[in-house]
This record gives C-alpha cells, sequence and structure tokens, in this order.
C-alpha cells in the first residue's frame, strides 16, 4: 500500500525545470517530439537548455537517420548530443557547436536508440543530461486507443448486449458478443487500432483489419487465460498474446512469422501489466502481484529483471506515458479515494492526483494529442467520460456509453 505519496513528489530541480511533449503526425519521414528543460550551469548564472525533440526519422533497408533539434539556451556556447542503444549508456557522441538541430546518421533500421543533450559554457563546462528520450527508428507507433490514425485517443465503447462496438466518429459495428472480451490493437500495422474480439469459449481471436477491411480468425489461447496484447516483436503490429495464471506462462506469436514464445512471468493472483518501461518500441512483461504491492518487469532491451513497490491490494493498474519520455511509467488508480498514483520514469519524481473514484472505470489515454497520456475514467452510472488535458490541466466531459459497456483504450 502507498502511503504519504506526496513526500516522495520531488522533482529534481537542480537540472528539470519543465517537462513537455508534443507529437508530430507519424506520416511518412515523421516520428514524434518530445520537449524538456535542462539546467545549464556556469560560473555566474544558470540559465536552460529547452525543448529537446525527436523530430524526423528515415529510414533505408539497413540504415536510418533521425533529427533532434532544441530551442536555444542563454548563455550556452554549445551543445553534444549523446546516444546509444541502452538506456542510460552513450557510446556516441557529437558536438553540434551552437546549432540547435543535428540529424543522426548511420543508425541500424529497427533498432531502439536513446538520446540526451548537453549543453556547454565557454569553459567546456557541461550542463546535466536532459531527460532521455527513445525511439525505435524505422518502426511506426501507434497511439493508445486512436482509431482513425490522427495520433489521439478516440472515445470508445462495446457493448456486449449486442456485440456492437461504438467509436467516436465512425458508424456503430457489430463485432462479437456475449462472453467475448474485446482485444483491439493495430494487428494490420497502419497505425490504427482494429476491431478484434477474443473468444474464451473457443480460445478464437476474431479481428477486423481496418487496413483493407479483411476478417481474421486465429486460434489462440483459451479459457481462464488473459488477453495480453502488444508489439513483442517490435515490428509495428500487436501480436496475439495471453497470460495464462495457472503457470504463470506468458504465450505471444510474433506477427512477423508466426514464432511462439512463452516465458514463465507470474503466477496465480497477478495483474499482468504489459508495456514499453524501457523505451524500445518493445512491450515488456510485466505484473502487478496484490499480496506484496509490487510490479515485476521484465526489460525486453536487455533482459533485467526489475521490481518496485508501487500500489496495493483494490488499486488498479494504470500503466501509460504520463511524462512524454516514450517509456511507460508504473501507475495506478485507486478507487477508494479516486486518486491516481505515478512514478514518472523520466525523473523518478512521483504524483498522486483525485480524478474520479467509486465505481469509474479508468481509462488514460492522449486525448488531447499533446503526446502525453492524460487521466480519464469512464463512469457506467451516467455514460460519461471525464478527461483531463495534460497539455493545460482542462477537465472535460462527454457522454459515451453507458451501463455494461465496456471502454476501449487498449493499445
Amino acid at each position: 500500500m502507498i502511503s504519504n505519496v506526496e513526500k516522495f513528489a520531488v522533482i529534481n530541480s537542480r537540472f528539470i525545470n519543465d517537462l513537455l511533449r508534443e507529437l508530430t503526425k507519424l506520416t511518412a519521414g515523421t516520428a514524434f517530439a518530445s520537449k524538456l528543460n535542462i539546467m545549464f550551469r556556469s560560473s555566474a548564472k544558470c540559465s536552460y537548455l529547452c525543448f529537446l525533440c525527436l523530430l524526423v526519422w528515415a529510414g533505408t533497408a539497413n540504415a536510418a537517420s533521425l533529427t533532434l533539434a532544441w530551442d536555444p539556451s542563454p548563455g550556452a556556447s554549445g551543445y553534444n548530443v549523446y546516444w546509444g542503444t541502452q538506456s542510460g549508456t552513450y557510446t556516441s557522441v557529437t558536438n553540434v557547436g551552437n546549432q540547435t538541430s543535428r540529424q543522426i546518421t548511420g543508425l541500424a533500421d529497427g533498432s531502439p536508440y536513446y538520446f540526451v543533450v548537453k549543453a556547454y559554457n565557454a569553459f567546456n563546462v557541461e550542463s546535466a543530461p536532459s531527460i532521455e528520450v527513445s525511439r525505435r527508428v524505422g518502426i511506426p507507433i501507434w497511439t493508445q486507443g486512436d482509431f482513425n490514425g490522427d495520433h489521439v485517443t478516440d472515445v470508445g465503447v462495446f457493448r456486449p448486449s449486442n456485440g456492437t462496438w461504438f467509436i467516436s466518429g465512425a458508424n456503430p459495428m457489430v463485432w462479437g458478443g456475449g462472453t467475448d472480451v474485446p482485444v483491439a490493437g493495430d494487428y494490420d500495422g497502419d497505425q490504427r487500432l482494429d476491431i478484434a474480439v477474443f473468444r474464451p469459449s473457443n480460445g478464437i481471436w476474431y479481428i477486423r483489419n481496418s487496413f483493407n477491411g479483411l476478417d481474421v480468425g486465429m486460434l489462440w489461447g483459451g479459457v481462464g487465460d488473459v488477453t495480453v496484447p502488444g508489439d513483442y516483436d517490435a515490428d509495428g503490429k500487436s501480436d496475439l498474446a495471453v497470460f495464462r495464471p495457472s503457470n504463470g506462462t506468458w504465450y505471444a506469436r510474433s506477427s512477423i512469422n508466426g514464432t511462439l514464445t512463452s516465458l514463465v512471468w507470474g503466477g496465480a493472483g497477478d495483474t499482468p501489466t504489459p508495456g514499453d518501461y524501457d523505451g524500445d518500441g518493445k512491450s515488456d512483461l510485466a505484473v502487478f502481484r496484490p499480496s506484496n504491492s509490487t510490479w515485476y518487469l521484465r526489460y525486453s532491451n536487455t533482459g533485467t529483471a526489475v521490481t518496485m513497490v508501487w500500489g496495493g491490494v483494490g488499486d488498479i493498474t494504470v500503466p501509460a506515458d504520463y511524462d512524454g519520455d516514450g517509456k511507460d511509467d508504473i501507475a495506478v488508480f485507486r478507487p477508494s479515494n479516486g486518486t491516481w498514483y505515478v512514478r514518472y520514469s523520466s525523473t523518478g519524481a512521483t504524483s498522486s492526483l483525485v480524478w474520479g473514484g467509486g465505481t469509474d472505470v479508468p481509462v488514460p489515454g492522449d486525448y488531447d494529442g499533446d503526446g502525453k497520456d492524460d487521466l480519464a475514467v469512464f463512469r457506467p452510472s451516467n455514460g460519461t467520460w471525464y478527461l483531463r488535458y495534460s497539455s493545460t490541466g482542462a477537465a472535460v466531459s462527454t457522454v459515451w456509453g453507458g451501463g455494461t459497456d465496456i471502454p476501449i483504450v487498449k493499445h
């Protein structure tokens, strides 16, 4: 159980002044943008290096490039860009002088990269690093809950009573019903979520591809399994996957070649919470164990096992990228007091905020299109979505669904 969360909510004010993120439209030749500020120290004063952005990537069969850009920092003589293929380890550096952008070339297409920028003064004394931003170059990235490809989370529900999907801006569609489990994901790689259900009674996934309208049915899993679709092979498409509590095993089917991967991670009573916690563009295996309030993560980039105490019995896991650094943050929603407890991956700082409560269903997503996931809940009793935009702090509500409808916001 988290107690006195507020006392841990300390941002490293020595070098972090602000944290923003913008998301450009991911059409061909563009990628996401991450904005941040870091403090630059000189012998006389402090100034700020602002707005490190991952702006553009372009790939070929074997190599790719990526463009970084940032706002100028008063008092800085120049900037060094550092990067590497593992978080926190930067094996390459380039001095860009007083330029505020640089194209990094010769990157391996399909590989993850992690970037920081440091300012330096006339005495070549460097600032502390910016927060780290990450990107797997050449691989499409979709937005959580985005059905139309505009990189903004859409409001949508699945109604089991008649098997109908109601997505904002789209015509209702009958797909599944009864005891089917909605498993929307980007199975065809077009950066739009596809309508899909898993039927426990026969273990079949029924998918309707948004790219060409084709219907797909595939056997994967069965009664008792928990569906955990995600991009486990880093090809930009959702893979069929289930977590089996009876033996603690994850079973994933690669969308690249149909290869089966199975790995024991967790067990009975654990809540599977897959997400990209290491920022390498692949879904990581993760479980939350309410009995000891512990998260068990397995980073896909290195195979490293990480444990963290966060939350407790009765909490609902809500991992998402709340700080916009390209990594999912560990977070829980506590219905008993309507509070969200978030631990930011970029700084290790924590926050707590009341938003919703009681029987509300947490539905985090990027509803304002700023590249950071917003706090949001769906209230079945009145069919209302309550959103809190991260870009402005504005509160927005919209009626969409109700009763026994299941809100859809997953990858």
